[in-house]
């Protein structure tokens, strides 16, 4: 059998069901990777995501123009992309546990969509009623990944099960 079968069973299955104590050992790998490895990739991409958004605020509101702007921001531009990525893979994960695991999720991950909205209407009104912001590479960003970041959490509001 190919290697999408099982994982296209899993992701198309209908029905959700609680998770039942593992026969063999193999059972109890699969319950331990699906429920708890889950939990710390939440963990993991929770903690990449504060570090990145925290990051690109403090940048905006207290980064001069220093020389480590410019190494800060060109390290940011280097991590948006994976920063998207990590965002989809944390909908994929709350799907799965939507569907699989009937647990309610223990993850906020909608208050970082919040925050970056939140983010981009001041950053954007600082932009054009301040003459001390300036549209430039960490503006680029933060509308960039406000906007990919909603359409993401849209993406998922939209399909729930």
């Amino acid at each position: 059998m190919a290697w999408w079968g099982p994982i296209s069973a899993f992701l198309f299955e209908e029905d959700a069901r609680p998770i039942e104590a593992p026969k063999t050992a193999s059972e109890a790998v699969k319950t331990l990777l699906m429920v708890y490895l889950a939990d710390g990739l939440y963990y993991t991409i929770g903690f990449f995501t504060a570090l990145y958004f925290f990051a690109i605020a403090f940048l905006f509101f207290f980064g001069g123009k220093e020389g480590y702007y410019f190494i800060s921001t060109t390290l940011l531009e280097a991590l948006s992309e994976p920063y998207l990525v990590s965002l989809s893979f944390y909908v994929v994960l709350k799907e799965l546990r939507k569907r699989r695991i009937t647990r309610k999720s223990r993850h906020l991950g909608e208050v970082y969509v919040a925050l970056w909205l939140l983010l981009l209407v001041i950053s954007s009104l600082l932009v054009i009623f301040s003459k001390e912001y300036h549209f430039d590479a960490i503006m680029k960003l933060i509308i960039a990944t406000s906007l990919a970041s909603f359409v993401i959490y849209t993406a998922g509001v939209i399909h729930k099960p």
